[in-house]
């Protein structure tokens, strides 16, 4: 699905987080494991402070819908994130929201088993 145009790159990872966790809530997906290549995103969330920046609104409806589930949001490298990549490219040609559930489509699987084998290197 693609982000709102004209927002910041930290407000698109906040708002991608927050789209997913709803998807998941509502399709009743849990227990949930969120990876995310943005440090920045990853600690804003997860800190229990106010959070003052620009982006503060969007970090509080995240957290409101964490609240709901049991969850971890880590930090991990982009080397072993190809295929939230490949899906942000993708959601720049579709105008649509794509779901897979199971097997996605090989463009994507790949990138999804490339980055299996890249976190348990680096573990």
């Amino acid at each position: 699905m693609r982000a709102p145009s004209r927002t910041s790159v930290l407000a698109t990872e906040l708002y991608a987080l927050k789209t997913g966790i709803s998807f998941v809530l509502d399709a009743s997906l849990v227990p949930l494991v969120i990876e995310s290549d943005s440090l920045l995103a990853v600690n804003m969330v997860n800190c229990d402070e106010e959070c003052l920046a620009a982006e503060g609104g969007l970090v509080d409806g995240v957290r409101r819908l964490l609240n709901h589930v049991i969850v971890s949001v880590s930090h991990i490298s982009r080397h072993a994130n190809k295929a939230a990549h490949r899906i942000a490219h993708f959601s720049l040609r579709e105008q649509s929201l794509s779901c897979w559930l199971d097997e996605g489509p090989l463009w994507l699987m790949d990138a999804v088993y490339d980055d299996r084998s890249e976190t348990s290197v680096s573990d």
